[in-house]
């Protein structure tokens, strides 16, 4: 049994320290008032009002009833704090009950005025304010009663109107501030929740543009092997050189699909045990890089394409994320100049400075009746720019795109490089 399934062994002990304070006040009141006047007895045992108290007969003992009236309602409040927890309504309204009784019976204000404050608390942390707010209407009968035996009721007493005004926003000082604290909590909790549910997004938006890439890529590649096989199995050539160039393309095919499929299972692997957790820090290693440029660009050549590069600056030390994000914006560009330029020749010119990566690539749009056309309203349009577009934006860069004056096509992706992330 622990404090935290049983609340009530923390509870019990405050309302007991509190019961017995507020005894011990009375206690030290009724003391007071005997050592001045022995025959003053309590307010509540004078059959005038307070100001016109009466005494007592000598002989007679003020000091018992007066401590028994602390003692029975200073054990009711400290029984409400008790339960505060477990019933809170029910704790609140029994300290606001105890509290009124003691300060009826002439007792003082002072620490017994700590049971309502803790009642209401209870209830704050557990309802909206709307709910709790109006139980505080309670506390404006519970300080009148301290003022009751008073002239018309306590009305005329100067201090009464000081006590009803303040009293009770300072005995919610506590139920306010817990109230604060519990809806900065909620908010703090949504906020986590949305960028839980911002990163689960983003890492899915990135696995599928990974996907879309890789098989996209790889797909394009194996449609282009696949029918230069074909154009040499139905053209008139020799069969020696038949079979070469038939080989050529069938060993091309079973290439890039196994590095499909082995980049397709890496990328997957955040759907597996291992991988569970997004990534929120942007630094996972990446699954290519522009290291493996002329590996890209020699399968484009392989199909049959003319490709033309120009590298300016060393890529070795390139930031992993941009690294990534250059090479998939690379391969994406290659592809549509394959999928929509047919026999183009495309240009690819990579410039690295020490505050940003430029990569562009342009074809000069000459097509063969094997080609489709950008233009074609039969040739699916996909989604490689938007994915280049969103690959860079992720990195802090930008792509443009779209037809050049002199014909053709043109893609151009900037990345920013930070200092800090290219020293070695």
């Amino acid at each position: 049994m622990t404090v935290r399934s049983r609340p009530w062994l923390l509870d019990a002990p405050i309302g007991l320290v509190i019961a017995l304070v507020s005894i011990g006040t009375a206690r030290v009141q009724a003391t007071v008032v005997r050592q001045i006047n022995p025959t003053m007895g309590p307010p509540w045992m004078q059959p005038r009002f307070r100001q016109h108290q009466v005494p007592f007969p000598p002989g007679v003992d003020l000091h018992e009833p007066y401590t028994w009236a602390a003692v029975v309602w200073s054990v009711l409040l400290g029984f409400g704090i008790a339960i505060r927890r477990v019933r809170p309504l029910v704790g609140y309204s029994i300290t606001v009950i105890a509290t009124t009784g003691y300060l009826a019976a002439g007792l003082p204000f002072g620490p017994v005025l700590l049971g309502p404050a803790i009642g209401l608390l209870a209830l704050a942390t557990r309802m909206p304010v709307r709910q709790w707010l109006p139980w505080g209407a309670l506390l404006l009968p519970m300080i009148w009663a301290g003022f009751v035996g008073g002239d018309y009721a306590g009305l005329a007493d100067p201090n009464f109107w000081t006590a009803i005004i303040l009293g009770p926003p300072l005995i919610m000082v506590p139920a306010l501030i817990a109230t604060i604290r519990r809806i900065r909590s909620q908010e703090s909790r949504r906020a986590h929740e949305l960028e839980l549910r911002r990163v689960a997004y983003q890492e899915r938006l990135r696995i599928a543009r990974d996907v879309h890439d890789l098989i996209g890529h790889s797909l394009s590649v194996i449609n282009m092997q696949a029918g230069v096989a074909l154009y040499v199995l139905d053209k008139d050539a020799a069969p020696a050189e038949d079979d070469h160039r038939v080989e050529e393309s069938l060993q091309a095919i079973r290439s890039t699909s196994k590095n499909a499929l082995d980049e397709l299972r890496a990328t997957l692997a955040v759907f597996r045990g291992e991988g569970t957790e997004p990534d929120t820090t942007g630094e996972r290693a990446p699954v290519s890089g522009l290291a493996r440029l002329s590996e890209l660009v020699d399968t484009f050549r392989a199909a049959g394409r003319i490709v033309s590069v120009q590298v300016d600056g060393d890529l070795d030390d390139l930031p992993g994320p941009v690294d990534n994000a250059a090479y998939r914006v690379l391969q994406e560009a290659l592809t549509n100049v394959a999928r929509h330029a047919g026999d183009a020749t495309a240009t690819v010119l990579i410039a690295r400075s020490a505050e940003r990566l430029i990569i562009q690539v342009t074809d000069d749009g000459r097509r063969s009746s094997r080609a489709g056309s950008r233009a074609d309203p039969q040739q699916p349009q996909g989604s490689g720019l938007i994915g280049m577009r969103e690959r860079a934006r992720a990195v802090g860069g930008d792509v443009t795109a779209g037809p050049r004056p002199e014909g053709g096509f043109s893609v151009r992706a900037e990345f920013p490089l930070r200092p800090s992330e290219t020293a070695s």
